[in-house]
């Protein structure tokens, strides 16, 4: 793996955010966590990172959407099958939710559960969450989806690993700065990580999500112009590429959150 030359995309398959339902159930369920733990503790950590890991993470779908990173059709709240029934958002809207499930949710669930860890009843409920996950990915219109390109992004560019590089090292300082966190914190990540594992392997199980390995040619071969060629995927790509999503994109990226607003 040569992750200096080479280039590595995790490439996104279907008519990505447009079904509003998942996220605004995902959306409220993240509410009952924060609202609960309010009223078992009279703690509003999860409130705090929940709204701002949101507010940040609209921002950052607003620019994707805007850019053109991701093809973002218009979100609609309903049934897919059913033009009746069927209430399309504003872009701004659908922007909130995908934000709401991409900062909000993650990180209400990485907390309130990270915070229960020893409650075997709490980690109960975790699994049927993680279960409703699954069968929400699992239900998706394959046939519908697969051939469909909604996002393909390079995870080795030099901007993105400078800024998981920072998120990185911007955590460990904090962890080192405040060794009162570090249980909290760690347990934050490992719930994070395990959910988003989960996530990230029925999407790629059922055709949603994909990685693309470009080659660099060696010079004395690139005789046709072509500088990149594509090559067929492994099992250690799939894991290193998809790994390093979900251990860093997500779970160095979104202890920032913590670092920010808890402490």
């Amino acid at each position: 793996m040569n992750i200096i030359h080479n280039k590595y995309h995790i490439v996104r398959h279907g008519d990505f955010a447009t079904n509003g339902n998942a996220k605004f159930f995902y959306g409220i369920f993240a509410c009952t966590l924060c609202l609960d733990d309010y009223r078992m503790r009279g703690s509003i950590d999860c409130i705090i990172i929940a709204a701002g890991a949101s507010a940040i993470w609209t921002a950052v779908e607003t620019y994707l959407h805007a850019s053109g990173t991701r093809v973002i059709k218009p979100m609609f709240l309903g049934l897919r099958n059913n033009p009746n029934m069927k209430i399309f958002l504003p872009t701004a809207v659908g922007a909130l939710l995908q934000g709401v499930q991409e900062g909000g949710v993650v990180t209400a669930v990485g907390l309130y559960y990270g915070d229960r860890l020893s409650s075997m009843a709490v980690l109960a409920r975790l699994h049927l969450f993680i279960a409703v996950i699954v069968a929400n990915v699992w239900m998706r219109d394959t046939k519908a989806d697969a051939n469909t390109v909604a996002s393909k992004r390079q995870v080795n560019t030099t901007g993105s690993m400078l800024l998981i590089g920072a998120a990185t090292a911007y955590d460990l300082t904090m962890l080192w700065k405040h060794p009162e966190h570090t249980y909290r914190q760690l347990a934050m990540l490992s719930v994070m990580v395990y959910v988003c594992a989960w996530w990230s392997l029925v999407a790629w199980y059922r055709g949603f999500r994909s990685v693309e390995v470009h080659v660099k040619r060696d010079s004395r071969e690139n005789t046709d112009g072509v500088e990149y060629l594509v090559k067929p995927t492994t099992t250690f790509d799939l894991i290193a590429v998809l790994g390093y999503d979900v251990l860093f994109e997500v779970g160095a990226a979104y202890l920032v959150f913590y670092n920010l607003f808890i402490i």
